[in-house]
């Protein structure tokens, strides 16, 4: 279990002994012995998103199309497992040029899936350098730039900073040997990494993930699966100095901003990504705007305060981020214009199209009919005329 404190340290109750320690360690570490070199094949930059069922899906079709209305003209791999796409989504995506790979394809290991899937589809991926995205991660302008970045160029990395810091009691800092407990914890909802220079590191990272059931634990999830790979062989990362920021809307005149996205920044300091991780695109309304203020520290700010505010909403109580110390408001607006209007209009129409529509069947039939996802269909109800002739 995690919890996180107003001066952003993520405390963790896993524990582990001198014995599961030095078992971990020497784990990873004779894993990372037999890791071949690089193999090549791999070829030019592109977009690696992973999306599948209909959260992430239409997260996914909102991110893509704001790319391709912003310019962006690099190829886009959309990695799924199983039937969590199908025939006809596959087809609308490929409209956008973005290529739906399925990772069944690519190994048995049942494993491969959720947020394993991430280091697992960079591996895989035919491009050599890649920007990967999570589904629900929005660009506010083209990114292909970064793969011009001289500090990514100089390293073959570049991470982008979590709001936390790993407490430096978590039994990860002894397995992987290292003591730099001030650094940022990473935020995994955009990597950008050169798999030809950091092809070591990727496959480590890897077998953190296949190890989920230890790591996870130490870790939140995939995404510190990354930056303690890369520690762990020490190998130098650029991560962004810029704090992550929030961005939200306020309910009243308290001042508290309700962050459900997460604001990230290009070296420059620049906005970049809006990583809406509270409140995705398949559970808002027509026409409901949130991103209505962005709040980050100041640039060198000493006081620095994370505040948490919930909301109810029936069974689940969902918590909303925001930043209290040296910090600026700034209209989300007056920076971006109708950015929002625009996500939303994107996902108005896609709501409107048959292949949406007939893809929320598909994913229902999956999760409720038994043997659906491997091909055992009950025919009578997939000839009916009201499918047919959606």
């Amino acid at each position: 279990m995690n919890t996180f404190t107003s001066n952003f340290i993520r405390k963790n109750d896993f524990r582990a002994n001198a014995h599961t320690i030095a078992m971990l360690k020497q784990g990873w570490q004779d894993y990372a012995a037999t890791i071949p070199p690089y193999p090549g094949g791999f070829e030019g930059k592109g977009i690696v998103i992973c999306a599948g069922g209909i959260t992430h899906v239409t997260c996914a079709w909102v991110n893509i199309s704001m790319l391709r209305n912003n310019g962006c003209q690099l190829p886009v791999e959309i990695w799924y497992t199983g039937a969590e796409l199908n025939e006809e989504t596959i087809a609308a995506f490929r409209q956008l040029g973005a290529e739906c790979i399925n990772s069944n394809d690519y190994t048995t290991n049942e494993d491969v899936k959720g947020l394993v899937l991430k280091p697992f589809a960079i591996l895989h991926s035919r491009f050599r350098e890649i920007l990967f995205l999570d589904a629900d991660n929005n660009c506010l302008t083209d990114p292909s730039y970064l793969f011009s970045d001289v500090l990514y160029q100089a390293y073959g990395t570049i991470f982008w900073p979590d709001f936390w810091k790993t407490d430096k009691i978590n039994p990860i800092w002894e397995i992987i040997g290292d003591t730099d407990y001030h650094a940022q914890e990473q935020e995994s909802g955009q990597l950008l990494v050169h798999k030809e220079k950091c092809w070591l590191e990727l496959n480590l990272c890897m077998y953190f993930n296949l190890k989920h059931e230890y790591y996870y634990q130490m870790l939140l999830g995939d995404k510190d699966t990354f930056r303690f790979a890369w520690k762990a062989l020490g190998t130098r990362y650029y991560m962004i100095p810029a704090a992550v920021g929030t961005c939200g809307f306020e309910l009243s005149d308290n001042g508290f901003l309700y962050g459900l996205t997460m604001v990230q920044h290009d070296s420059a300091e620049n906005i970049l990504f809006l990583h809406r991780n509270w409140f995705k695109w398949d559970v808002t309304q027509e026409g409901e705007c949130v991103w209505e203020k962005i709040r980050r520290f100041k640039q060198g700010a000493r006081e620095k305060i994370c505040q948490v505010n919930y909301i109810d909403a029936g069974s689940i109580r969902r918590p909303f981020w925001d930043l209290d110390g040296d910090v600026e408001t700034l209209s989300f607006r007056e920076l971006f214009g109708d950015y929002e209007d625009r996500c939303l209009d994107i996902l108005k129409t896609l709501r409107g199209y048959k292949f949406y529509a007939r893809f929320l069947i598909h994913m229902h039939l999956v999760k409720f009919r038994p043997g659906y996802a491997m091909g055992i269909r009950d025919k009578t109800f997939l000839s009916h005329p009201s499918i047919v002739n959606a």
